[in-house]
């Protein structure tokens, strides 16, 4: 039992979304400490004039919310997917967390990194670890990668893909999405 009567197992799935997000938190959070992800932080100076490009696994959640809320602060940026078709919507509960933030996914459609058009000034933030290397050896061009978490205020590279989590994690993960994207702009 925890602190207000709820399991271990619900507390996991509402704060770390499974398990193995619960795995993968600590990971790379204890890598992160220990400076394995400094490299993926935006450098002083690098991001002017850069468009930022939010990918994901499925460009459905995590990146077209990036993508909609860096816009609504002045940025200029775009998403895409590793792991998608093209043209698919944003998930209904991802538009529904951007409505209730003024903001809105109506218009986005999926579209997958080989299919996107990057440009040599782009500034590439990914969600997780892992993607920097997916991210490699779906796209050949030299693009300075970096991870969204690293620019939170508790910063941890791993934003886990709320995809198939709980109601309350999805909410929880899409607020992290919002405020890794406000500490680029900071």
């Amino acid at each position: 039992m925890t602190k207000g009567g709820g399991t271990l197992s619900q507390w996991m799935y509402e704060r770390f979304g499974s398990k193995r997000g619960f795995a993968r938190f600590w990971l790379h959070k204890i890598k992160g400490l220990a400076g394995v992800y400094r490299q993926y932080q935006i450098q002083p100076g690098r991001a002017q004039g850069s468009r930022y490009v939010f990918v994901c696994s499925g460009n459905i959640c995590r990146s077209p919310l990036a993508e909609v809320y860096a816009r609504s602060l002045g940025m200029e940026s775009a998403s895409c997917g590793l792991n998608c078709g093209d043209d698919y919507p944003a998930d209904p509960r991802a538009r529904e967390f951007a409505l209730t933030n003024g903001l809105s996914l109506e218009s986005h459609k999926t579209v997958n990194v080989r299919d996107f058009k990057f440009r040599q000034t782009d500034l590439v933030v990914v969600m997780e670890p892992a993607h920097l290397d997916q991210f490699r050896s779906k796209v050949h061009q030299d693009l300075p990668l970096v991870l969204a978490g690293n620019h939170g205020k508790a910063q941890s590279p791993y934003i886990h893909d709320p995809f198939n989590c709980c109601p309350a994690y999805f909410a929880r993960c899409e607020s992290m999405v919002m405020e890794c994207v406000r500490g680029m702009n900071a």
